[in-house]
């Protein structure tokens, strides 16, 4: 068995960091740069998102994402699209859309891992008690498309869509929906 000098462990890590990119789909250049800098090798990054059941055959097995974003554009991105798959297409224009925006930039900022500590309220919709979003999948705790489905079918059999829910919202103080 041979040992790895440092030039050697050095080469092997640049070779990773290059490969992790390529499969990853972005520069490995810049995968490269972040890493040495210190920030998240994704940084700046597509946002693009690709949605599947996790098992569809099976109802609320949850929903993967892959190549996904944690930003509030990609978490809005895959809300527009889950919509759509669920039947709520109309939720993704105009007054419906712009209100459901309003809403959960209002709860959480659209971020995934947004926690209420004096409420427990978790997640994208701030669910309370935050593990009612399980029945959409056991990932509901990282996986925003989980949360935001789980949001989805909440608002719909509650308040029948983001605006009635976003009026809701509005009239309470401090704000709930």
């Amino acid at each position: 068995m041979s040992k790895v000098d440092g030039p050697g462990l050095a080469a092997v890590t640049v070779g990773l960091v290059f490969l992790y990119g390529g499969v990853k789909g972005y520069s490995p250049v810049k995968a490269f740069q972040n890493l040495i800098q210190g920030k998240n090798p994704n940084e700046g990054q597509s946002n693009t998102a690709i949605l599947t059941a996790s098992n569809p055959s099976q109802p609320n097995s949850g929903v993967g994402v892959f190549s996904g974003s944690t930003s509030a554009s990609g978490n809005q991105k895959i809300a527009q699209q889950l919509a759509i798959q669920m039947g709520h297409g109309d939720w993704t224009t105009g007054k419906q859309w712009s209100d459901w925006v309003a809403l959960w930039n209002g709860e959480s900022g659209w971020r995934a891992d947004a926690n209420n500590p004096s409420s427990g309220a978790y997640g994208i919709p701030q669910s309370l008690p935050a593990d009612k979003m399980a029945s959409a999948g056991a990932d509901w705790k990282t996986n925003p498309a989980t949360q935001i489905k789980w949001g989805i079918e909440y608002i719909a059999s509650t308040y029948g869509s983001p605006s009635a829910a976003y009026a809701a919202w509005l009239s309470r103080s401090p704000h709930w929906y």
